[in-house]
């Protein structure tokens, strides 16, 4: 056997028992991904980690001589932490117990973190990491890192990722939100070297100035037996998503909380004050609302009868100064919806103005919530949140929009008013002077 022969093989058996630890880990990770069973997954990526610590954006070459160097996966990058955290989030969005779903967000999150930390920055990275905040609901840790990407410009976000470890409704999520590069010629990559920083930021919608939203959660109530004990929680959220997801400026969304009559027409005025003929109108209510003689009317924290008229607040001067300017309305009502001699909340259609308005319940059934993170929210304002962040877009179709969010209810568990189960049904909208199919907030 010649020298040269001999040094090809011993070359050749040095490579394969270099690589053999953590690419046998990496590729059984990778088996599992495609089968999407995520903490099986998500093990395996760590033990490559165990053996090869660091991802690495470029090909790795293979031990061997100068003459005959080969690269692994074709150049695909190596990404077994990356492909950990991710696994994880996937895990995490399968699980129901939310103490337990909690925490492995919690260690996805800092492992994003950690990879940031070592500079790279790759979109897919930012993109979970946001995603994986969202999901925990911090707020806080979401805007940061916004602006830690807005600081850090595009120029910069050019790590790569193994675009293999990623679904392909993911990676068209990504796209989406944070803009595709020049590409690659490795089919196992992405190239994250050009981010779409106009109009958008770790997806969230871009912001549009004719968009206005009145929130309103009344959990406080004399009216004990129509509570709605989570609505100023829903209130909250609500303006949340709005504002990280659907193109709505933090300024232009009103917040009202356990509010009397008097302080409800207030913000009314001063929302339609600032309003004009173009304008999009958002109305969300969770709280205590009743039908009498067929008008619909919706309770301060003071009313104390459910006959009185004179102490709520009619729906139709909720909606009368966006209709006077002209505005289109989508409205969404969380309330419990007793049949009283014949009539409920919701029974009043009104026949003038552009209007879409959408019940959390059918007539006669009650609203419950459920738990999250030690809070109680509406079964209704939660989905209408999670669908919010899902499509996460300015122009939002109601009727897309209404199935969608019905969709995620009756896949939750239910608690509070109405008792366990997954049974409250939400009405689809009922449009006005709009074309159903166009039509969207």
């Amino acid at each position: 056997m010649s020298r040269t022969i001999f040094s090809l093989l011993v070359g050749l058996a040095v490579s394969c028992s270099w690589g053999q630890a953590w690419s046998d880990a990496y590729n059984r990770a990778l088996g599992h991904v495609r089968e999407q069973q995520w903490m099986q997954a998500r093990e395996a990526f760590k033990a490559a980690v165990a053996d090869r610590g660091d991802d690495q954006s470029g090909a790795t070459r293979l031990p061997g001589p100068v003459t005959a160097q080969r690269v692994w996966r074709n150049g695909a990058p190596y990404s077994p932490n990356f492909g950990a955290a991710y696994s994880g989030y996937k895990a995490a969005a399968a699980m129901t117990e939310e103490q337990e779903k909690n925490a492995l967000l919690r260690e996805v999150a800092a492992e994003f973190e950690a990879l940031l930390a070592k500079n790279n920055n790759s979109k897919e990275t930012f993109f979970f990491l946001n995603q994986t905040y969202a999901a925990l609901r911090d707020v806080q840790q979401q805007q940061s890192l916004d602006t830690r990407m807005q600081s850090l410009g595009a120029g910069k976000m050019n790590f790569k990722v193994d675009a293999e470890i990623v679904q392909p409704e993911d990676l068209t999520a990504v796209a989406s939100a944070l803009g595709t590069g020049a590409g690659s010629n490795n089919s196992n990559t992405i190239n994250a070297g050009s981010v779409n920083m106009t109009g958008a930021t770790m997806g969230t919608a871009a912001k549009l100035q004719d968009k206005f939203a009145l929130l309103i959660g009344n959990s406080e109530t004399k009216l004990e037996s129509l509570k709605v004990g989570f609505a100023a929680n829903d209130a909250q959220l609500l303006r949340e998503k709005l504002v990280q997801f659907a193109g709505y400026e933090e300024r232009n969304v009103d917040m009202v909380q356990n509010a009397n009559v008097a302080q409800m027409r207030a913000s009314i005025a001063a929302l339609a004050e600032r309003a004009t003929p173009e304008s999009t109108i958002f109305i969300f209510f969770s709280g205590v609302g009743v039908n009498l003689d067929g008008k619909d009317f919706l309770a301060g924290i003071e009313t104390d009868s459910t006959t009185n008229s004179s102490a709520m607040l009619a729906k139709m001067d909720l909606y009368q100064p966006f209709i006077k300017k002209g505005c289109k309305i989508f409205a969404f009502f969380q309330v419990n919806r007793p049949i009283v001699k014949g009539y409920y909340f919701g029974k009043e259609e009104p026949m003038f103005g552009a209007i879409a308005q959408t019940q959390a319940t059918i007539p006669g059934a009650t609203v419950g919530g459920i738990v999250r993170t030690n809070a109680t929210y509406g079964l209704f304002s939660d989905a209408m949140g999670s669908v919010l962040q899902e499509i996460r877009s300015n122009r939002v179709p109601v009727l897309e929009f209404a199935w969608q969010v019905s969709s995620r209810m009756k896949g939750s568990t239910q608690v509070g008013n109405s008792g366990g189960g997954s049974n409250q049904t939400l009405t689809l909208p009922v449009i006005i002077n709009m074309d159903p199919e166009r039509t969207g907030f």
